[in-house]
């Protein structure tokens, strides 16, 4: 058997041995992001927007992690480019939702919201000038708020 038949046989027995569960409920070993508790979970907000109608798409984990989060996933809905983070406290949470005014600022966003509900932050905002009338961001936002 050639050398990288072995390594491939290799590769998929450790992808068989991968323990089973999206383990995103507790922080793994490393400090790989995980979700916080008390507060809505980005698959709560996703799963909202899917009965409101919406279709989230492309929505992973970032890693690291940005604006002092300790989870977060990003995607886009619309063409609506949308990040939801979930903080363990309110002070990083208001320096994080800081960070993206800022960054939008640097970058000359003209069409964005931030809005927080407990401690989780959806940031959404029109990058490509897909959602003129804004309907898009109003749905996120008021579906955001319902959770």
């Amino acid at each position: 058997m050639s050398r990288s038949a072995i390594l491939a046989l290799v590769a998929l027995a450790s992808v068989g041995l991968a323990p089973a569960g999206c383990g995103k409920s507790k922080p793994a070993a490393g400090g790989a992001p995980a979700h916080v508790d008390g507060t809505p979970h980005t698959d709560a907000v996703l799963d909202a927007w899917k009965s409101a109608g919406l279709a989230p798409n492309g929505f992973t984990a970032v890693v690291p992690v940005p604006y002092l989060a300790a989870y977060c996933e990003r995607g886009a809905v619309a063409g609506v480019d949308a990040t939801v983070c979930e903080y363990t406290d309110d002070g990083a949470l208001d320096r994080g939702q800081q960070q993206v005014k800022d960054e939008w600022a640097r970058a000359g966003v003209h069409t964005g919201v931030v809005l927080r509900d407990k401690r989780t932050l959806l940031s959404a905002v029109d990058h490509e000038l897909a959602d003129p009338n804004g309907k898009t961001i109003n749905q996120l936002i008021q579906t955001f708020r319902k959770l």
